[in-house]
């Protein structure tokens, strides 16, 4: 009889952890993949070719994450928002790499406005994250 009861034990033991593995520390389930699912817009490099390399590595996964969402009826506003911001953001790099002689913006204006548009898009790509779960 101790041996049946023992295997039980250790099928409930193995059983709850996993249960905890896949709902999380606060039992939200999918916790940890919406967690570690973001866009690093943080201490970007000042390196020009480094800053426009990370900016195309979050741009593909924003892409990614379009393409999956498109199946879905209900999320077709964040889809629409998470294209905008991703062409914005498209269209004002080049101004950042050339500065035209006749910019009215410095330098470091286009890339702040360029940082802003990541914050932007990193909050929408969250909220796509959540919705695509």
């Amino acid at each position: 009889m101790s041996g049946k009861r023992s295997w039980k034990l250790v099928l409930a033991a193995v059983f709850g952890c996993f249960s905890v593995w896949l709902s999380g520390p606060t039992g939200e389930p999918g916790e940890f993949a919406h967690a570690a699912d973001t866009l690093n817009v943080e201490g970007l490099p000042k390196d020009l070719k480094a800053y426009r390399a990370q900016i195309d590595q979050m741009l593909k996964k924003v892409d990614a994450l379009i393409e999956k969402l498109k199946t879905q009826p209900n999320a077709t506003a964040i889809v629409l928002d998470l294209q905008q911001t991703r062409d914005d953001i498209l269209r004002e790099l080049p101004k950042i790499e050339t500065a035209p002689g006749d910019a009215k913006w410095t330098a470091q204006e286009m890339r702040n406005s360029v940082d802003a548009k990541l914050k932007l898009l990193k909050e929408q790509y969250e909220k796509a994250v959540a919705l695509a779960g």
